[in-house]
């Protein structure tokens, strides 16, 4: 009797666990996995440099700081698994996985790149094929989002996702803060933290902030959390600020207002100490945007009574003061720095090496104009001493996605990556104007046209897995969300 008893509970306790654990609670889980470990990103390849060193170099050399390893990381098999789980588990099909809206562009951007590296240079290194498929499991992401959106609620999924962002902002705002102010890193490289010390910029005044006295810091180090460059905590950063806002216009409790209040005064605090160029110039556009779409609705909708007029009032005048201010208390050291309120010889020199990154993009397009001269190629391609630049060694790429997907992979992909941002645009654009404008769509709305305009300033929305996560992520949202409305999701 005692045995019949416990295996009766047992069936029981497994039973409530099968009812628990839905498809779509695993889908949500396995999503909001990914985007919260997105800052904590360590390369990994300790343990596989052997295969590495095993792989059949191109018949010419290849240059110093072109990476030869082959690099893992976290993100990586859990896309994989997720796109397991709708094949095996859901069983979801090829066709609708793959070729379905906005999907038929990535896959034919994938086959096009392909294409090109059997025809490059490195047609015969393995390496770089490697390296193609890394990149291609975003779409594996992208895919998966598309296909889920009608087994869970985007309305909610997207509301969680906006906490993860914030409650992981302040922990890299405590890391961003601390580097900073410290002026040297926390030692956290098991979480993917690099050395500060490779992001300086001349600070003439020698201080730190308006409030500082001490006068020992003649190269001023810019924050980067556990990420690896400030321009990358920028960005992100950014995603965190827009899902501060939605969150603010979607909370009625005042002490989750006050709260989000102080948040989003942190998370600007430290995009500042990340001087992020182009996070800061895609923070004011998003804003804007998201502005004129807030005070919309409210028009359509006179509601300049409505507690959601009053909320939209206050965070406008938060967003004012915070910005202000912290242009007040860093004012010297954005001076020194450059290309945000002024422009010096700083900001001059790093926009010169910029334009001749394109200038070298532009001559591979010309070149190699159908298929580019192959995935991952540019610094091979490149000449790393350029005329006009004695002693300057062009070891990065070209600090735009478009043109880096033109002259890597052709002008056929980059015309698909067009299709592709058009065909979630045009969704947008349609949920938006043409339907009920949600707080939800608002805020992936703008989020989204903050990341186009970042493509155009740098380069690791496409080329490093936390700038991949985040494009390609919010993307998948935004279109899925203006493609089901709430009522049409499954709950």
């Amino acid at each position: 009797m005692v045995i019949c008893k416990h295996t009766l509970t047992t069936k029981i306790w497994i039973g409530n666990i099968r009812e628990k654990v839905t498809e779509n609670r695993i889908l949500t889980f396995l999503l909001s996995l990914l985007f919260a470990i997105l800052p904590f990103q360590r390369r990994f390849h300790g343990c596989i440099d052997s295969w590495s060193r095993k792989l059949i170099l191109p018949d010419f050399s290849l240059p110093e700081f072109f990476s030869k390893k082959i690099h893992l990381f976290i993100t990586d098999p859990l896309l994989i698994v997720l796109a397991l789980i709708l094949f095996f588990r859901f069983k979801v099909a090829l066709r609708a996985f793959f070729w379905e809206g906005p999907s038929k562009y990535l896959t034919l951007l994938f086959f096009t790149a392909l294409t090109s590296l059997c025809f490059s240079i490195t047609s015969h290194y393995a390496l770089q094929y490697l390296r193609l498929i890394q990149f291609s499991m975003i779409f594996l992401f992208f895919n998966s989002i598309c296909c889920v959106r009608k087994r869970i609620n985007f309305v909610s999924f997207t509301h969680q996702l906006a906490w993860i962002l914030v409650v992981v902002s302040c922990i890299q705002c405590a890391l961003g803060i601390y580097q900073y102010f410290n002026q040297h890193s926390l030692g956290l490289s098991f979480l993917g933290e690099l050395d500060i010390r490779h992001f300086p910029f001349h600070n003439p005044e020698k201080h730190r902030w308006l409030f500082d006295k001490s006068q020992s810091c003649e190269f001023l180090y810019r924050a980067s959390g556990t990420f690896t460059h400030p321009n990358i905590l920028g960005g992100f950063l950014f995603c965190s600020v827009l899902a501060s806002f939605y969150l603010f216009m979607k909370t009625e409790t005042k002490s989750k207002l006050v709260l989000l209040i102080s948040i989003i005064f942190l998370q600007v605090f430290t995009l500042y100490v990340a001087f992020s160029r182009s996070a800061i110039l895609a923070l004011v556009l998003a804003t804007f945007i998201w502005g004129f779409l807030q005070f919309k609705t409210i028009i359509k909708h006179r509601d300049f009574r409505s507690p959601a007029f009053y909320r939209f009032i206050i965070l406008a005048s938060a967003i004012l003061v915070s910005s202000l201010f912290c242009i007040g208390i860093f004012y010297s050291q954005l001076i020194a720095r450059g290309g945000i309120i002024n422009y010096n010889a700083v900001t001059t020199y790093a926009d010169s090496e910029r334009i001749q990154y394109l200038k070298m993009a532009i001559d591979m397009i010309e070149e190699h104009p159908l298929l580019g001269i192959g995935f991952n190629n540019f610094q091979l391609y490149e000449d790393p001493i350029q005329p006009g630049y004695p002693g300057h060694v062009f070891f990065s790429k070209v600090h735009n996605i478009y043109l880096l997907i033109a002259s890597e992979m052709g002008l056929i992909s980059v015309g698909l990556f067009l299709l592709f941002i058009f065909s979630i645009l045009k969704k947008s654009w349609k949920g938006i104007w043409q339907q009920e404008s949600s707080q939800e769509k608002i805020f992936l709305h703008s989020v989204f046209w903050g990341l186009l305009l970042i493509g155009t300033c740098d380069f690791y929305l496409v080329h490093t897995p936390h700038g991949r996560i985040l494009f390609f992520g919010f993307s998948a949202l935004l279109y899925s969300i203006n493609t089901f409305s709430s009522w049409e999701v499954k709950k």
